[in-house]
């Protein structure tokens, strides 16, 4: 799996320019999202250091929130491990999180038939006209985790209102993108564009992303053009492209 670079506080300014039409703030959130899934603290630390001291950032908890939600993603470790950096890098940074209290009871509840209606309702906005046959699909494999799909994840932490569902599948793409899962990248490449997301915004997220690691899979490129179509864009020439190293 590739892992996240050292990126030095000029670089991070100049990966964070140029971004149109993807908006700035939205790539910081998926850049969270993304480096949750590397699972590494050092360099993790540094970008949320880093983001966390500009002035024109998205608000703490919402920074937050990408990285709790990608927990369903690449796991309850690599969470944690995210979590941890991004508490110590709120301390660094006067703590701005300092005023918000945390739960000592679930959020919302247990209400389990409320969650899978939500999520349902999230869920076929995700997945348009595919969803009952991805939905067939899960619960082939599992029953279990084909309801957990819609009751926890897409009922309980995705619906949640902290951020909008077109900005939450832009952060899964992002979340994604390093983990070699070629299916469901394609699923929820699809499924940013479903929720309200460009091709473009997404073809510059691509262009994003892989710059905060050692290497990309293969498999991204190959999902993003299978949902979005080809790009005028060689093997050679995209091999190229990730040849650049940011230091």
């Amino acid at each position: 799996m590739p892992n996240a670079k050292r990126i030095e506080a000029a670089t991070l300014s100049f990966l964070l320019t140029g971004l149109a039409p993807l908006d700035p703030k939205e790539a910081m959130l998926a850049i969270c999202a993304a480096l949750t899934s590397d699972g590494h603290v050092e360099h993790t630390r540094r970008v949320f250091d880093f983001l966390l001291k500009e002035k024109d950032r998205p608000d703490a908890e919402h920074l937050r929130e990408a990285i709790l939600q990608t927990h369903l993603f690449c796991g309850y470790p690599r969470a944690l491990n995210a979590l941890a950096a991004f508490a110590d890098a709120c301390k660094a940074a006067s703590n701005p999180l300092s005023e918000i209290k945390l739960r000592d009871t679930p959020l919302e509840g247990d209400d389990v038939a409320a969650f899978r209606q939500r999520g349902s309702k999230l869920f076929n906005m995700v997945y348009g006209k595919l969803a009952p046959k991805i939905d067939e699909i899960a619960r082939q494999g599992s029953p279990d985790l084909g309801d957990w799909a819609l009751v926890e994840g897409y009922g309980r932490v995705l619906s949640r209102d902290v951020l909008k569902p077109r900005v939450r599948s832009l952060c899964i793409v992002a979340a994604l993108i390093p983990l070699d899962v070629l299916p469901q990248l394609k699923g929820h490449v699809q499924g940013a564009v479903n929720t309200g997301s460009t091709p473009e915004q997404l073809w510059k997220l691509l262009e994003l992303i892989p710059k905060f690691f050692d290497s990309v899979p293969k498999s991204a490129k190959t999902a993003f053009e299978a949902a979005l179509g080809k790009q005028k864009l060689t093997d050679e020439q995209f091999e190229q492209e990730q040849k650049y190293r940011w230091s």
